[in-house]
């Protein structure tokens, strides 16, 4: 394979992430070249990046290999087979073997060729994953709980996510029925590919693939029924809108004066939100204005990282936020789109 070194090194590094730390399948710790496409797996999911000039060849570059290939010159590079078990890297006058393994041993995911399937926008799919992704726990017991909801149902297609103290939920109109329930890793990486066009999503029971131009992404589903999450949202009596940087800003002013973890204290009275955090060395207050006002003053505390998150998520210019009571939690939701999220309160002094 003759190739551009940046290409190579570009695509190696979007997929390298798959490759497993610790397997009893050697071949996995390498990237298998075949049919035109660049191999990662690690038998929970497998990414395919294509790639251009490859020919019938199909060998497996090893982990060792990838520091290799970032750190030569640009132009081109050849990799090649050099025997049974070897390949060859040559850029110039720097030339290097490695040690590596029958790609037969290199188990390869096929498509999905019975089940389901949809055809969405790739920024539509990113931008609705990137919103819920912040609410799906990075590590848990309880594997639902770790999935990302992709469930169409009654018109719309739902992107959820949710921990136990916060829970978002985006949706855009779709005619169909599903529910997938997919592994915070394959989120995480679907959005870190810069995927773009069109992408096409078969499905079945037991696992899914995107597909675009460019990349192909296997994932196993979690088996399970995802959480009543519609019927947590309900409408709270105490409403207001706010600019949602002044808010993000005061609350990043406020998390960079504490080390510990203090919870955020919101005071509202008319159409002032009065912010607080305080632990043994800073006591940080500052003020907020609302766009309409609070006819009944409420003091409720969260989880100041689980605010910050949230708010990130955002990326209208207003949000709205809703609250019950000291107990109940605060539901924020977009102007400008129909992304809305919950996030429970905590108990303060």
């Amino acid at each position: 394979m003759r190739i551009q070194k940046t290409e190579l090194a570009q695509k190696l590094n979007k997929i390298k992430g798959v490759v497993p730390r610790n397997t009893t399948m050697p071949a996995l710790q390498g990237i298998l070249l075949m049919d035109g496409y660049l191999i990662a797996n690690n038998m929970e999911m497998t990414v395919k990046a294509k790639i251009e000039g490859t020919g019938n060849e199909s060998f497996i570059i090893p982990e060792r290999a990838f520091d290799l290939i970032n750190n030569l010159p640009d132009g081109e590079i050849e990799v090649a087979l050099a025997g049974k078990d070897t390949i060859k890297i040559s850029a110039d006058k720097i030339k290097n073997t490695y040690q590596t393994m029958d790609p037969a041993t290199f188990p390869v995911t096929a498509v999905q060729e019975d089940g389901n399937e949809l055809t969405i926008k790739a920024k539509v799919l990113l931008e609705s994953m990137r919103r819920v992704a912040y609410a799906i726990p990075a590590q848990g017991t309880n594997k639902i709980m770790s999935s990302m909801c992709l469930q169409a149902s009654g018109g719309q297609l739902n992107f959820v996510g949710l921990d136990g103290h916060v829970l978002a939920w985006d949706k855009i109109a779709y005619d169909g029925e599903f529910e997938l329930l997919i592994p915070k890793n394959t989120v995480d990486k679907l959005k870190s590919l810069g995927l773009s066009g069109d992408v096409q999503i078969k499905h079945n029971k037991s696992g899914a693939v995107f597909i675009t131009n460019e990349f192909e992404v296997y994932t196993r589903l979690i088996e399970g029924k995802y959480f009543n999450y519609q019927k947590m949202f309900s409408n709270l009596p105490v409403h207001t809108v706010v600019v949602r940087m002044e808010l993000l800003d005061a609350m990043i002013r406020a998390k960079m004066c504490t080390e510990e973890k203090c919870p955020v204290k919101f005071d509202i009275q008319g159409k002032s939100l009065n912010l607080s955090i305080k632990d043994s060395i800073t006591d940080y207050r500052e003020t907020v204005d609302l766009q309409e006002a609070i006819r009944d003053p409420l003091k409720i505390g969260f989880n100041a990282r689980l605010v910050l998150e949230t708010l990130k998520a955002f990326d209208c210019d207003n949000v709205g936020i809703s609250f019950g009571s000291p107990q109940m939690p605060m539901i924020v939701e977009a102007e400008d789109s129909d992304f809305r999220t919950i996030v429970l309160p905590v108990a303060i002094k």
